[in-house]
Formats: structure tokens, C-alpha cells, sequence
């Protein structure tokens, strides 16, 4: 009896299991492969229409939704993303097709977030902003190099842009200080997340935005506590409802909260996350009855530093009602104390110099449910040993830093005997960033691989990459998991390894997937301008001219040069299909006035389409394809 198969095709597939797949896929590239394919599929991807990103779009993909899909599905744009962190200059061509008519190609956008924008760019991007009626709400994400200067005019700007209609601003705690005019007032923002530099900013914040609803607020710097007490002028906010405050960098005292919280006459959530040589904050009875009562829940976490001996830690803790759980640790330096549950999405742990003495509950349900963002300072000496006992905590975790501090030879017996921790699965981080020393237990990098399946960008010293490499185990999982990989000058001059052309073949072999590259070689030197006679005038015109006048410059690439290396990374990630190059090094003149034209007659880059700048500020070439 003769069997027919019949083949199996994409359409056969249930919508549950394709949307599934989408998962897994770029919107660019959904938008690109399904979008008209026919009546099934347009409608399959509705939510793709209608929240629109074009993160990590190469430049072809970004060029052809431009073109051909955005102004048949403009209309239906609820939300978009533009990325130029991955697609660094993707915001120029957004401008380019739809900088005069946003309004009429997004009639009933809603929400729109940018990434990694700078200064210059960010206000140019917000005068494309006006008219449309529904766009209401912005999110920055990694905004950075505003001058101080700059700051109160770029705050302008953000919150009248689009005809005064942003009710809801949203930055970034990664991304730049922001600072208002005491005179200015923006009646319109109901909801904002700001970080500002100083706690002498809070006055004119807390002026400027009398209507705001939601307020979130990091501060990133310490102030003189003499002058701020006797100068703080807190405009009462008589709307605020939700109210969360992360200061780390200075010393809060209780009167200070105080004076704080009499401005909240409405507020029901309250989030602390402060620093203090005050005993009082520690201190359950006294903090609970500062806190006004309206109030319906209270996340608090403080780190008390204290100079001697710390005498009386069982008397704080009793101080805390059963109403009101805590957790708490103490080593040499602080104490450090938070509320039950942990319900602040970003988390430090400082394990350098520390010893844990005491905590009261089983941290691993404490910080699993919130904790997004983890930030450990740790001794060289065994650093992810003590760091995997802190990650452990937060399976939730999509971000983690680590900062290597120089060996800490103050505890290196019990150092010694510290257990390896068991990691769990770790399916939400993406990005892990390892910086200054290189620990000495790095074999254990490769435990934080296997428990990370998405992890997909890495960030880490040139030493401290070249030093993973010798692992086996972990340079097979580089190959599997890293997209976007950024080697960083390395921390200290002692180093002896440095990034060089016979490196590049290695590390591309190893990271066949990378998508996205950042290189520092600013430790090399630009090619030299050559002086050549070949086209000297034997006659001039000009009596009395010297020879040099009228010699001609060559600009040469050198060997051990960061062009060299420039041509030399495009030759070996040729196969890779990269979208964005980043390299900082000291380059010709030639290529900073006209990166383009020197790229498009000296790389294979002339047989693609692609954008690139040179960015003086940073002595980087920026290189999207």
C-alpha cells in the first residue's frame, strides 16, 4: 500500500504555537516576515502593530519598515520603541522618513520610549513631537551626557514637549541627573520617575510638578546636611499618592524625613531606600510614628553606618512591631535593615570588607518576587563565591553588576572555607556586567552561564575575558548565549594582556553569534600623517614658498594602529551579520571629519547600506549596518 506525506508548512501551526515562536523573535523581524503575508497572519500579529519596536533592528530591517510597513499600519501604532543603543543611529533614519509628519502617520500613539539618547540627539528627537493628541507618555531608558548646565532647559523641553500633553515621564535609574527650575511648573505631569544629583534638588522638584500624582526619585550624590536643614523649602504635594525615594549617598537624619513627609498630607505608598548616621532611623517606634496616616503601605530599607562598636542591636530589632517585619544584616561597617516583603525592583550588596552576622529570615523568598537589578561590591579574593550566594537570592534578576574591589586579606581564613553556593535557574537575566578586578575564583563564571539560558550580553575587561577563555566549559557557553559583547579597557595599568590583532580571530571564533561588538583599543596609537614629495611642484609661482607649503599629506594606515584594528575586526566578524560596531581608539583626521566615505573606500562595508559617525567626546566610531 503506497503512503502519502504531506509536507508540513508554517500556516498548518495553530496561532497559539506561532505567537509562541514570536516570543523568541525580533517585532522588527515579525513585523518584516508576516505583516501582509496574508488576511491570518496580519491579524496573528495585531499586538505587533499595535506596540512597535525597533529594538535591535539592523539597518536594512529599520529602513525597509520605514518605507514600506510603518505607513500602512501608522494608524494603529499604539506604542513605540526607537533603540539606539543596539542600533546606534537608527533615530536619524526615523527622522529622515517621518520627522515632519509623526502626527500624521501615528495619529493614536500613546507611549513612546528611547533608549540610550544623548544630550543633542534627545532634543532633537522631541521636536518631532507635536500634535499628536494621544501621545501622553514617555520612558527614557539609559539617557545620558546632559551637562549640568543643560539640565533645567533639557527638563523644559521633556515636559512641554508635544504641546504640554506628557502626563506621564519616566527615566531611567541608569540614566543621567535632571535638575528644574525653581520658577518653572509643569501643571501637566501626573506621573514622574526623575533622578536628580543632590538632595538640594527635591524643592524645586517638589515646586515644579504640584499636580503629580505617582514621584520617583533617586538621588545620586551627597549634600552638606549643616546647609541643606536650615535651607530645605519643600513645596507640599497635594496629590502625591505614591512616593518612592532612593538616596545611598548621603546622610539622612530623622528631621529631615520629617520635614519631607509633612509635605505628603495625601500619600498611601511609601518607599525609603536611604543611608544614615542617625540611629533614630533604625529604629522601628521612632520611624513608624513620623509616618502620616494616610498611609496604607510602607517599603522601607536603610544602611546605618556607625563608627564604633555597634551596642544594642536586639533592642532595634525589638523596636519593630510584628505588624511592621524586618530583615536585617550587620557587619564591621553598617547595618543594614529592610522591610518584609523586598519590593524594590534594584538591590545592592556590598560584600567587600563584610561578615554576615545576623538576619531573622530566609532571605531567598525575601528578594525572588521584585528584584530586577543586582549590584554586588566584592573583594577579589573568592568574589563570585560570595557573589553566587547573593545572586542566588533574586531568580527574578534580569540585570547583574559586579565589582571587583583589590584582595581583601582582612578575613581570608574564613574566606577559604566559604561554600560555593548552588545557583538556581536564572531564566529573566539578559546582561551581566563584570568590572575592575579580575576575581580569583573566575572558573566559577561558567555556573552563572548555565543558569542563565537567555543571557545575551556580556560586559567585562579585556583581561578578565582572555582569562575566561582558558575554561573550556565556559567558552562553549559564550558561543551559545552571547549577541552583544563590550570589552572594555582593562581596569588596572598592571595588566600585561591587552586587546591586539591576534586576539580578534580568537574571540571572534569563540562568539559566533554576536550581533552587537564594543572594543576599546585606546591603548593604541593612530597611524601616522606621511609627507610625501610625489607631487611637489617643481615651479611655483609663489616666490619665497617653502617646500613644505606645497608637499602633499597622505594619511597611511599603520601596523599596531587602531585603524589597523578597524579594518582588521571588519575582516574577521565579516560572516558574524553585525548591526552595530563600536570601537573608541585614537584615529586619523580623515576618519573623524568623514567616517563614512572612509569606511564605505577602505572596508567591506561598500558593498552594504550603513550609518557611522565619530564621536569626539568619546573617541568612538559608531558603526550601524
Amino acid at each position: 500500500m503506497e503512503t502519502f506525506y504531506s509536507q508540513s508548512t508554517l500556516e498548518m501551526l495553530p496561532d497559539e504555537i506561532l505567537l509562541e515562536v514570536c516570543k523568541y523573535l525580533l517585532c522588527s523581524d515579525i513585523l518584516q516576515s508576516f505583516m501582509g503575508l496574508n488576511r491570518r497572519m496580519t491579524h496573528m500579529i495585531t499586538q505587533y502593530r499595535h506596540h512597535v519596536s525597533f529594538y535591535k533592528a539592523s539597518i536594512l530591517t529599520s529602513d525597509y519598515l520605514c518605507i514600506n510597513i510603518l505607513p500602512q499600519i501608522g494608524s494603529h501604532v499604539r506604542s513605540l520603541v526607537i533603540d539606539r543603543n543596539y542600533s546606534s543611529l537608527q533615530d536619524e533614519l526615523f527622522i529622515e522618513h517621518f520627522g515632519k509628519k509623526m502626527s500624521m502617520i501615528f495619529p493614536k500613539l500613546e507611549r513612546i520610549s528611547l533608549t540610550y539618547y544623548e544630550h543633542d540627539r534627545f532634543l532633537t528627537f522631541l521636536d518631532a513631537l507635536h500634535d499628536l493628541i494621544h501621545l501622553t507618555e514617555i520612558r527614557l531608558y539609559d539617557f545620558f551626557n546632559t551637562p549640568i548646565s543643560h539640565q533645567p532647559t533639557t527638563v523644559r523641553s521633556l515636559c512641554q514637549a508635544n504641546n504640554h500633553r506628557f502626563t506621564t515621564i519616566l527615566v531611567d535609574d541608569r540614566s543621567s541627573c535632571l535638575s528644574f527650575d525653581g520658577n518653572d511648573r509643569y501643571l501637566n505631569v501626573l506621573r514622574l520617575r526623575i533622578n536628580l544629583t543632590s538632595v538640594n534638588d527635591l524643592s524645586a522638584l517638589f515646586a515644579a510638578v504640584p499636580n503629580v500624582q505617582y514621584l520617583d526619585v533617586v538621588i545620586s550624590e551627597g549634600s552638606d546636611y549643616s546647609e541643606l536643614l536650615d535651607e530645605m523649602k519643600v513645596f507640599p504635594l497635594l496629590h502625591l499618592t505614591d512616593f518612592l525615594l532612593k538616596s545611598l549617598r548621603y546622610g539622612w537624619v530623622l528631621e529631615e524625613l520629617s520635614i519631607l513627609l509633612v509635605q505628603l498630607p495625601i500619600v498611601q505608598n511609601l518607599s525609603f531606600s536611604l543611608a544614615t548616621y542617625d540611629s533614630r532611623l533604625v529604629e522601628g517606634n521612632i520611624v513608624l510614628s513620623i509616618l502620616p496616616s494616610t498611609i496604607q503601605q510602607f517599603n522601607y530599607a536603610i544602611r546605618y553606618f556607625y563608627d564604633s562598636d555597634l551596642d544594642g542591636v536586639d533592642d532595634i530589632i525589638a523596636s519593630w512591631p510584628s505588624s511592621n517585619p524586618i530583615a536585617w544584616c550587620l557587619n564591621n561597617k553598617s547595618l543594614f535593615l529592610h522591610s518584609l516583603p523586598w519590593r524594590f525592583p534594584h538591590i545592592e550588596f556590598s560584600l567587600s570588607h563584610s561578615k554576615m552576622m545576623s538576619c531573622l529570615t530566609n532571605t531567598v523568598a525575601v528578594y525572588n518576587r521584585n528584584v530586577e537589578q543586582v549590584d554586588i561590591w566584592v573583594d577579589k579574593k573568592f568574589a563570585l563565591t560570595r557573589s553566587l550566594s547573593a545572586i542566588s537570592q533574586c531568580r527574578r534578576a534580569r540585570l547583574i553588576t559586579i565589582y571587583v574591589a583589590g584582595e581583601d586579606t582582612t578575613m581570608k581564613d574564613e574566606q577559604q572555607q566559604f561554600p560555593v553556593p548552588r545557583l538556581p535557574k536564572l531564566p529573566r537575566l539578559v546582561q551581566i556586567f563584570l568590572y575592575q578586578s579580575i576575581p580569583s575564583d573566575l572558573h566559577l563564571f561558567s555556573f552563572i552561564l548555565n543558569a542563565a539560558p537567555n543571557l545575551f550580553r556580556l560586559d567585562l575587561p579585556f583581561d578578565c575575558l582572555w582569562k575566561l577563555l582558558e575554561d573550556q566549559q565556559t567558552h562553549n557557553l559564550f558561543g551559545q548565549r552571547i549577541t552583544s559583547l563590550n570589552i572594555y579597557k582593562n581596569a588596572t595599568e598592571t595588566s600585561m594582556t591587552t586587546v591586539n590583532e591576534e586576539h580578534i580571530p580568537i574571540i571572534a571564533s569563540v562568539f559566533p553569534r554576536v550581533r552587537d561588538f564594543y572594543v576599546d583599543v585606546t591603548h593604541l596609537a593612530s597611524s601616522t600623517t606621511m609627507i610625501s614629495n610625489e607631487n611637489t611642484l617643481e615651479h611655483t609661482a609663489v616666490e619665497n614658498s617653502s617646500v613644505e607649503s606645497i608637499q602633499q599629506k597622505h594619511e597611511v594606515v599603520s601596523t599596531l594602529s587602531s585603524e589597523s584594528m578597524l579594518l582588521f575586526l571588519f575582516k574577521q566578524f565579516k560572516q558574524h551579520k553585525l548591526t552595530g560596531l563600536y570601537i573608541d581608539g585614537h584615529f586619523l583626521e580623515e576618519i573623524k571629519t568623514n567616517t563614512e566615505q572612509w569606511l564605505r573606500n577602505n572596508t567591506v562595508l561598500c558593498e552594504q547600506q550603513f550609518k557611522a559617525v565619530y564621536s569626539s567626546e568619546w573617541s568612538r566610531i559608531l558603526i550601524w549596518m
